[in-house]
């Protein structure tokens, strides 16, 4: 019976205990976690995702503050920096860090703002001076801090000024003929757009009538493959970029424009006032001028054909001197007649917002 009584004392004790023991393990486990989740904060959180990876270049030993971003197949990407440098440059990383929201070491970029692993890494190449913004970046190098440096982003002001800078520099305007980075038009009008930077637009909406292929084809009709605000692509696995309706609309306008105002002018021979340089434009308009421009679909580039016929020696033809002057001025004038209509061509009866 003694032996029973101390039995029912001991397990009373051990069920006693047991509580105890619980709260001390998981106290003990919950300060395990806090002290060792910012050493290692992707492979120790378990809240995070199994799939979230340290940057390979930017994390650093000694960088004070951990980034947390999503890159576009949803994977979570940490980067280890220098808080200092951030909190100078980023209103959004200074008002992380001064809110509640995030603790002091510790960054997590809210999926809603869009932000790119990629575009991320695009920042963090300049501002390490990896790779900084110069005349010289490639297109993508620069429309990804365009982007990640917005106020709707990680609004950096400086960098977005010197970004916009230097995106404007890669789309010169006319009437004169210009060159464009051909393989992305659509993204960005796209970022003229978002940014509101009308000074380029009428000269990209130009090169897409001129330099691609602009109508939608039917398997570009879904949405998930059409191009975003921001320029970046759809959620499609292999996305082209295509334009919105409304732009669509607007190239359709411009080509309709410049055919029927520029082919009068391309296929018919101008007049002189003096007969013998006449019956020159007469003799040679055909093979100097139309041929070529059938050949390239110069009716539907009208600026770069007029600087093309401007180019011709007409003078070693036969004409004269005085007449070369004068057409060379005509065409001149034809060049920023064309660009000028241009505003109304881009502006069809039912688009949602003007151009300019």
């Amino acid at each position: 019976m003694a032996n029973l009584t101390n039995v029912t004392t001991s397990r009373r004790a051990l069920l006693t205990l047991i509580p105890v023991s619980l709260a001390a393990g998981l106290t003990y486990w919950l300060s395990w976690c806090t002290t060792s989740s910012k050493a290692s904060l992707c492979t120790t959180m378990t809240t995070e995702p199994h799939n979230a990876r340290q940057h390979p270049t930017y994390w650093f030993n000694d960088g004070s503050i951990v980034i947390r971003s999503r890159s576009m197949s949803n994977k979570e990407v940490c980067f280890k920096l220098h808080g200092s440098l951030l909190r100078r440059q980023s209103r959004f990383v200074q008002r992380m860090l001064d809110s509640e929201i995030s603790a002091d070491s510790e960054v997590l970029i809210p999926p809603e703002l869009g932000v790119q692993v990629q575009d991320l890494t695009a920042l963090l190449e300049h501002l390490y001076h990896d790779t900084p913004l110069s005349a010289q970046a490639p297109f993508s190098h620069v429309a990804a801090i365009l982007r990640v440096s917005s106020p709707d982003q990680l609004d950096l002001p400086g960098v977005h000024m010197s970004a916009r800078a230097y995106f404007v520099s890669m789309f010169p305007q006319g009437p004169q003929p210009f060159a464009h980075p051909r393989n992305h038009l659509e993204e960005a009008l796209a970022l003229a757009h978002s940014y509101q930077i009308p000074s380029i637009r009428k000269g990209i909406y130009y090169s897409l009538v001129t330099t691609s292929e602009f109508e939608p084809e039917d398997d570009d009709l879904d949405l998930e493959n059409s191009i975003k605000s921001n320029g970046l692509p759809g959620s499609s696995s292999t996305p082209r970029l295509v334009l919105p309706p409304t732009d669509v609309k607007r190239c359709r306008s411009l080509m309709t424009g410049i055919v029927e105002h520029f082919t009068p002018v391309l296929f018919s021979p101008p007049a002189t006032p003096h007969m013998a340089c006449t019956d020159v434009f007469a003799d040679k308009w055909m093979l100097l001028v139309i041929t070529p421009a059938i050949s390239d679909s110069g009716v539907c580039k009208p600026l770069e054909m007029l600087g093309q016929i401007k180019q011709i020696d007409w003078a070693a033809e036969g004409l004269c001197v005085a007449c070369v002057r004068e057409k060379t001025r005509e065409w001149t004038q034809e060049q920023e007649d064309v660009w000028e209509k241009m505003d109304s061509w881009l502006n069809p009866e039912g688009t949602k917002q003007s151009l300019v």
